[in-house]
């Protein structure tokens, strides 16, 4: 499974968020934004983005050339996911995480979407886990499906 998890959290909430989403998924890559390469998205099979929002329902600046950069690189077969985390107390509770998820439907596989208050909590792991498990399945459906395709 080539799987890259990448998060840019201000205030640790999302880092926090993302390191649970990757004890679920040991076999995925882990980073930071500022440690991914943008122009290696096509080598992955999957990715999971996590953010923050910021503002009034906006992307966080660091993380908007990730989102321009799937937007344009032509990976109709990347198995995707959103994470993040944001406070219901806003009129856009996880707007990013609502952006991404809508950039990533057209131009993806999207999978799975997963919005959390604040810091996860322990009662949180249940969703966190469901969010990894959803994503697998429909990761392997995907590869299954390519590998069907080459028999053929």
């Amino acid at each position: 499974m080539k799987t890259a998890i990448v998060y840019h959290s201000a205030g640790g909430n999302t880092k926090s968020l993302a390191e649970a989403i990757f004890s679920f998924l040991p076999e995925a890559k882990l980073f930071g934004i500022k440690d991914f390469d943008l122009s290696t998205i096509s080598q992955y099979e999957g990715l999971l983005v996590g953010t923050y929002t910021w503002g009034d329902g906006d992307l966080p600046a660091k993380i908007v050339p990730l989102y321009e950069e799937i937007e344009v690189a032509q990976v109709p077969h990347l198995v995707t996911g959103v994470f993040g985390t944001g406070e219901t107390n806003y009129n856009h509770f996880c707007g990013a995480v609502n952006r991404f998820r809508d950039m990533l439907f057209a131009n993806t596989q999207l999978a799975v979407t997963l919005k959390i208050e604040q810091m996860y909590q322990d009662s949180d792991l249940y969703r966190i886990k469901k969010f990894t498990e959803i994503y697998k399945t429909k990761f392997t459906a995907q590869q299954n499906k390519f590998e069907n395709k080459a028999i053929l």
